[in-house]
Formats: C-alpha cells, structure tokens, sequence
C-alpha cells in the first residue's frame, strides 16, 4: 500500500516477488480482497489505495502484514507515468487524503512503514528490516540485485519506466520542478505538506519554501483529477468493514 501513486508500491512489489520466496501474487495491482487462485504459503497483493481498508483487515486478520510505502510528497506531484509522459501523474490530494490513515496504524505490529528514499539508497538494509519484522520471509536474492531476477508484467514496467538497477536518481527529483510544486501548494495549501515533511523526515523546518520565492506556478491538469469528491472517497472506502468481515470468514474457513 502506499501513501498515494508514485510512492514505490510496484517496485517494492517486484523487489519482494524476485528476492522472497512468494509463491503467490497478482500480476500487478491488485485489491486486497483479491482470491489466490490457488493454496500456497505467501499470497502478495499490491494496491496504494488499500490503505484505506487496511485498519479493519489488520484487526480481522492475524496473518495479515502490511508494508506501508511512503515518498516525499513534492517528488510524487512531479513525478510522471508512461501512459501519459506528458502530464504530471497525481496531485496532492492523495498525500492529503491517504496519509492520515497511515499515521493511524503506524504503531501496529504488523504494519511496516518504508520509506521510499530508503529502499532506493540502502536497499538491503530495507530487506534486513522486512525480514526482521517479518521472520517468515525466506530471502532468494538481495534487493539492490532485485533487476537481475525480477520479471515484471508490461503494467509493471510501465509503472516502473523499465527495468533498471535500483537506484536513488529520482529523490529530490522536486527541484527540478519547481512551477509544479509552486502551483501545488497554491491548489492544496501550503499546509497541506508543511508540518508532515518534518514528521517524516524529509525537512527540518520550512526553509525550502524558500526556493519558491518568485517562481512563477503550474496550474496544468495532472492525468488524476485534483480533487477528490465526496462520492468517488465512499466508492473507495464502501464495505470496508462487511468485505473485511467476510475475508475474515474465509480465512477460518480455510485453516
């Protein structure tokens, strides 16, 4: 699950598919209500808006583990999509309205946050705290040599933007985007992000809004609408309680 798109939910994904055994997962996004199709011992969904189901399913379900991704806000804003290079891909709306269910779990014991940045710049430190917070996990290969293993659906590498050693080229890649940035806070509000990048650790203070001074904002579309409505936010949180109650269910059903 991830804190919006563009937060490394596919990359953590494939990571864990060729360096983990997992003998089951989807091909790429996928709910966390889906069905293995068949038995198996480790069943892998990844989907970033899970996050807001994820509290109601953690309480049902006691080998349920979720890792939880989270990116700079002004890196996912600026970040881009194959499908549509030419638009920024999602706006702060998904920060805004995912994060505060992320904060709400963040101290259960089977809800493991990572950061983006950390996976990119020290991936096996990552793998050795997956592996500490879930000792099941049996280790095939290392993470920083996840390319040599992994074989991503086309969706995937679409995600991805191809297949490449990992690496941490893309953090602060905000920058370099500074209209975009601008036009964000002017949208969304300055708050919208201020005190959480400190929480986070991506700042001490508020002394980069000084690199905002006379930029001149971006107000263009991104592919993903900019705000959320009230009936597109019940869509997505609808039967959370029945549907985990009923995984439940199915759980005991198959012990």
């Amino acid at each position: 699950m991830g804190c919006g798109p563009r937060t490394g939910t596919t990359l953590m994904a494939e990571m864990t598919i060729a360096c983990f055994e997992i003998d089951l997962y989807t091909e790429h996004e996928d709910s966390i209500y889906t069905r293995p199709s068949r038995q198996g011992n480790i069943f892998l969904t990844k989907r970033p808006r899970d996050i807001l189901v994820a509290g109601p399913m953690l309480h049902l379900l006691p080998n349920l583990y979720v890792i939880y991704m989270v990116r700079d806000p002004r890196d996912t804003i600026a970040s881009k999509h194959r499908k549509d290079p030419d638009r920024y891909w999602a706006s702060l709306r998904y920060w805004q309205e995912y994060t505060p269910y992320g904060r709400k779990l963040q101290n259960h014991p089977r809800f493991i946050t990572v950061r983006y940045e950390d996976l990119v710049q020290k991936p096996d430190e990552v793998q050795d705290y997956l592996m500490q917070r879930m000792p099941f996990l049996q280790k095939r290969a290392s993470f920083s040599r996840y390319h040599e293993f992994a074989q991503p659906s086309k969706r995937s590498l679409d995600a991805l933007r191809g297949m490449r050693p990992v690496a941490s080229t893309s953090v602060g890649k905000w920058r370099n985007h500074l209209p975009r940035v601008a036009g964000q806070l002017k949208l969304h509000g300055q708050n919208a992000i201020a005190k959480d990048l400190i929480e986070y650790g991506y700042e001490s203070d508020d002394s980069w809004l000084n690199e905002l001074e006379g930029v001149t904002p971006d107000y263009s579309e991104s592919h993903w609408p900019e705000y959320f409505t009230n009936q597109e936010l019940k869509q997505r949180m609808r039967g959370k309680y029945s549907r985990a109650f009923v995984a439940f269910l199915r759980n005991l059903g198959n012990r």
